[in-house]
């Protein structure tokens, strides 16, 4: 008789109890989750549906608040005959909505710990919004025409993470005082910090938003020609682009050279120089610049480059010869 196929022998036994416990366990989860069996999806219980509807209903309500912001003109001729929390107000009685609805929900369902979450959530969110937006409204009646509530107001929401609304705001700020340079460097800057935020909500690549970014610092530089701390973020921004240009950040950085007023200013545009030409393998040239500068608090970066120079002009240790020559 063939032992390996004898239903005693110790081997196929080994194997039958694990796939008969496998096999049972299957049958039975099929058993208690019919649909799963027909790969119909189980429905959720009508708990989770009513919860699912408040977190839509709440996301809803946010959207509007954004949509009315955005449709608030940057100059209103007719601002002080309206109401000054006209907007807070609005928007506390669209929140206050769907507060009301978490409380009915919570009435009904006391021990439901997501949609206590959910509603504490929803409740600091309003306050803290409300907040700004009252304080955005009581500076904007005391400086109809101003741009700064609207600079202000837009740091406060991109720091609560809607940076949508924000470059909105930057964007009003801009459109009251085109001619200052400040308000297009503001507004440039918080492209370039949060570009991946400002890449999905105008629908551009990351490259060209620094292409915006880069044409709005230069518009600010056209209207401030003369000033050196613009010429110097400018400079500064093309450590951040990419693909990097870096003929372009060199050409920057000499500009803000002889925007230069005083020493200090000098001598950090020539450190930035200094990099350049190290990237471009100018040792000489970042040498030249580096012994002019004298800033004390720029003494360890002076170090550290003339390090950079030294270790780049080590000469490469020739390879052992092969065995044999």
């Amino acid at each position: 008789m063939n032992h390996r196929f004898a239903p005693e022998h110790p081997l196929r036994r080994s194997f039958a109890k694990p796939a008969l416990a496998l096999l049972t366990a299957i049958l039975v989860w099929v058993t208690s989750h019919p649909a799963a069996a027909t790969g119909t999806p189980t429905p959720l219980p009508a708990t989770e549906v009513e919860l699912k509807a408040l977190k839509a209903r709440a996301g809803d309500a946010r959207q509007d608040v954004a949509r009315w912001l955005r449709a608030t003109p940057a100059h209103d001729p007719h601002l002080c005959d309206k109401s000054p929390n006209y907007f807070s107000a609005r928007m506390e009685h669209r929140l206050q909505t769907v507060s009301t609805a978490y409380d009915e929900f919570l009435g009904r369902h006391p021990q439901h710990l997501v949609a206590t979450a959910q509603a504490a959530a929803f409740r600091a969110e309003l306050a803290d919004e409300l907040e700004i937006i009252r304080r955005w409204e009581a500076a904007r009646l005391e400086a109809p025409d101003s741009p700064a509530p609207w600079t202000e107001l837009a740091d406060e929401l991109i720091h609560c993470g809607r940076t949508a609304e924000g470059f909105d705001c930057f964007e009003k700020a801009r459109a009251l005082a085109p001619r200052v340079a400040e308000y297009h460097f503001d507004f440039a800057t918080a492209l370039l910090l949060y570009r991946k935020d400002a890449a999905s909500h105008y629908k551009l690549t990351e490259p060209e938003i620094f292409d915006r970014v880069l044409a709005l610092y230069r518009h600010g530089l056209l209207l401030e020609p003369e000033d050196y701390s613009l010429a110097a973020r400018y400079a500064e921004t093309f450590y951040l682009v990419k693909p990097a240009r870096p003929a372009e950040g060199r050409v920057a950085w000499e500009q803000a050279l002889k925007l230069a007023g005083d020493d200090a200013q000098r001598d950090e545009a020539r450190t930035h120089l200094a990099r350049y030409a190290i990237q471009a393998a100018h040792l000489n040239l970042a040498r030249v610049y580096l012994e002019l500068v004298d800033e004390p608090r720029l003494e360890p970066v002076k170090q550290t480059l003339l390090r950079r120079i030294h270790e780049t002009e080590k000469p490469t240790k020739a390879a052992p010869p092969l065995v044999g020559e």
